[in-house]
């Protein structure tokens, strides 16, 4: 019996030197176990965590599983291990490492964290993070070219319109008609700017001052015809029904001038019953000319509305100065017209 007593008296160190391992043993969680984290406004083992942001108990306990794991990477300390042969209030260099990591993780996704809360208990493992969605990229482009079908990189125009004589040509030509056709193409519906090629045809009048300044001729008329090479810049707009644009170049144009005597003669004049004496307009001196091909420039404002079946109607004015520096001539044509 004294043995016996003396055995158990030798055993009381022993078992008393390793109550503190014991304990830490059984307050470690596993390797499968979260990282030390606890909902918000909870104590866990080392930290106080309390989100600012409302995210949700998932998000929450995903956020710190993450952080934890990036932790012990940049550390090498892991908590949760039960090898750790360090006291769990033991302040070591990886031990500090891993709190300022661990925190500074968290702090970064919206949290704040606070360092020293008392042990409570240790947190549940987190739910398996949710399959990553697939990213989904949306891209808006500037219509281009109004109409009722959508994008057309290639329109067609015909057009018609009045023209007006402006500057010194008012002096020598009334304003006349003209008409026209051409094409639009917009290389890419990513940028409002397109390439147009116009023609027209446009006559005129003679005026006394052109006549008198020819030769003396009693009437006439100038017809003018050429093309235009412009960029057109479609403006902003809400509507995707009509926009406005702005438009402008250069083009190549000549003039044909055809110009006439008609002087009054005396005579007599018979048909199938009577002979009648009298003044007769007779045509006694013609002119014809055609110019070289002049250089030109132009700019205008147009507007353009969508019908249906994916053709527009169209409104545009410029002003255009055909000719050198010394004698230009000066227009501003007012057409309107369908583009499909």
């Amino acid at each position: 019996m004294l043995s016996k007593s003396l055995n158990e008296l030798r055993a009381l160190p022993l078992l008393v030197v390793s109550l503190p391992a014991l304990a830490q043993y059984v307050a470690t969680p596993s390797p499968q176990e979260a990282p030390p984290a606890a909902t918000s406004g909870t104590a866990s083992r080392e930290f106080e965590i309390t989100a600012k942001n409302g995210q949700s108990e998932e998000r929450q306990w995903s956020d710190r599983y993450d952080c934890h794991r990036w932790a012990t990477t940049q550390s090498g300390f892991d908590p949760t291990r039960k090898s750790a042969e360090v006291a769990p209030n033991a302040d070591t260099p990886a031990r500090d490492q891993y709190r300022r990591a661990f925190a500074a993780c968290l702090e970064a996704r919206g949290y704040s964290v606070r360092y020293g809360a008392p042990v409570v208990a240790a947190p549940p493992p987190p739910p398996p993070p949710p399959p990553p969605r697939p990213a989904t990229f949306v891209r808006q482009y500037a219509p281009a070219a109004v109409t009722g079908s959508g994008y057309h990189p290639l329109a067609m125009q015909i057009d018609f319109g009045y023209t007006v004589a402006t500057g010194t040509t008012d002096r020598l030509l009334e304003d006349g008609g003209n008409v026209g056709f051409g094409f639009t193409w917009f290389p890419t519906p990513a940028l409002p700017v397109g390439l147009r090629v116009d023609g027209s045809y446009s006559s005129f009048r003679a005026k006394d001052a052109l006549l008198q300044n020819s030769g003396g001729f009693t009437s006439g008329h100038v017809n003018v015809y050429g093309g235009d090479a412009d960029l057109q810049l479609d403006l902003a707009h809400r509507s995707s029904r009509s926009k406005l644009y702005l438009f402008g170049g250069v083009g190549w144009y000549r003039e044909q001038t055809h110009l006439r005597q008609v002087s009054y003669e005396q005579g007599t004049v018979c048909d199938y019953f009577f002979c009648e004496v009298g003044l007769f307009p007779v045509l006694t001196g013609e002119q014809r000319t055609t110019s070289n091909w002049h250089s030109s420039w132009n700019a205008g404002l147009g507007w353009e509305a969508a019908l249906s079946g994916g053709a527009s109607f169209f409104v545009e004015a410029r002003y255009l100065r055909i000719g050198p520096h010394n004698n230009p001539m000066h227009f501003i044509p007012i057409r309107a017209g369908l583009r499909f």
